[in-house]
């Protein structure tokens, strides 16, 4: 599953942050084409952040 550090996030809001971390994995090629991304309720739990935050992401 995904993981990313949340701690040190800067001015960004948690979802754009997020938003930047999963967009650089896609551009990097750490998530293939076709991979699909977690679901939202165990991605959600895995990183210790609300549901709607991974949503906005």
């Amino acid at each position: 599953m995904l993981t990313y550090n949340l701690t040190n996030i800067g001015s960004d809001s948690l979802y754009e942050y997020l938003y930047k971390c999963i967009k650089k994995d896609i551009v990097l090629g750490n998530i293939k084409p076709g991979e699909r991304l977690p679901s939202k309720r165990p991605f959600s739990k895995n990183l210790g952040v609300s549901i709607i935050t991974v949503e906005n992401a």
